[in-house]
């Protein structure tokens, strides 16, 4: 009987985030399920101490980002942008703006919401394994938050300029099956099964030798996400002088998401004032039509309606 040896280290636990090692593969977790795994600060601190212990360690080949409970990442929590400032958090996430994110091999098991920064964070990986009914897109574009994690580069790197445009400008929200035919998923699968499908994607990936995989992707990545030309200075540049006002954009959204504006990835009713027709939702009035009963019928028509029809016939006695 063959003996299959596994070798699954947990090891660390941190307040929002598992850290797992299975031989050459290790996960980060995200377990923040009571707000679909946003990122506040601690757990992107957390996620950065993780990232660099994987990047040391030698026996380690692969990443896994994955969400618990169902979605992978909400993006940055609304209620510490609101406490701490929007500058902050940026600067809790700026190991996530490493292009690429690892020298090694990163995946996103994406699953649920992956919006916002969650959508940056799955684009900042090298394979995206994506389920059936994950919704991804920019949800920040509602409130004025900008692509915080070089989201937009990104993208457009991924699946070309026009569809870019599109998910960046309208900041409407795709499924998985959507991403996949976009081009944003190595690999599309059932609900519930991204993390399984990742791991194996993952394991397949430790077999090769490693030093020449990493050349081809660095060699890929670099090609398109970090050029060194006069136009991209002059852009990084243009959108620094824009990030002030911007700042004032979030805050305003900010309170308008604690309002109640804009829950559940909605994208109508953001303003204040009345919206014009073409604003609108399209929606459906129910309409119900009763069937009158007709009115009771006296009761001399009853009897004119029983009257022998030979009666008219019959000649009258004097």
């Amino acid at each position: 009987m063959e003996t299959i040896e596994i070798n699954l280290e947990i090891t660390y636990m941190k307040m929002y985030i598992v850290v797992e090692k299975f031989n050459g593969v290790t996960t980060i977790n995200i377990d923040r399920q009571h707000t679909r795994n946003s990122l506040d600060e601690a757990t992107l601190r957390e996620m950065t101490a993780a990232i660099d212990a994987f990047d040391k360690d030698t026996t380690a080949k692969v990443l896994v980002f994955n969400g618990e409970g169902g979605s992978f990442c909400s993006g940055f929590d609304i209620d510490e942008v609101d406490e701490k400032g929007y500058n902050n958090m940026k600067d809790a996430a700026v190991r996530l703006l490493k292009r690429p994110l690892c020298d090694k091999t990163t995946i996103a098991a994406v699953s649920g919401y992956a919006v916002a920064e969650g959508f940056e964070l799955a684009l900042a990986c090298d394979l995206r394994v994506v389920e059936e009914t994950a919704v991804m897109g920019c949800l920040g574009r509602r409130f004025g938050v900008p692509q915080s994690l070089f989201g937009a580069r990104r993208l457009t790197a991924l699946v070309g300029l026009s569809r870019a445009l599109d998910l960046l400008i309208t900041g409407k929200l795709i499924s998985g099956v959507e991403a996949h035919q976009a081009g944003l998923s190595s690999k599309l699968t059932a609900t519930g099964t991204a993390l399984g499908e990742a791991m194996k994607l993952a394991k397949s990936l430790t077999k090769f030798p490693q030093n020449a995989l990493i050349m081809d992707k660095l060699a890929a990545v670099n090609s398109q996400l970090n050029p060194n030309s006069e136009e991209s200075m002059r852009d990084e540049a243009v959108m620094t002088s824009l990030l002030g006002s911007a700042i004032e954009d979030i805050k305003a959204g900010v309170k308008k998401f604690q309002g109640g504006i804009g829950k559940h990835g909605k994208f109508y009713k953001l303003t204040d004032y009345p919206l014009k027709d073409w604003e609108l939702e399209e929606s459906y009035e129910e309409v119900i039509v009763e069937k009158k009963e007709s009115k009771p019928k006296t009761e001399e028509s009853n009897e004119s309606k029983t009257e022998d029809p030979c009666s008219k016939f019959t000649e009258k006695k004097p």
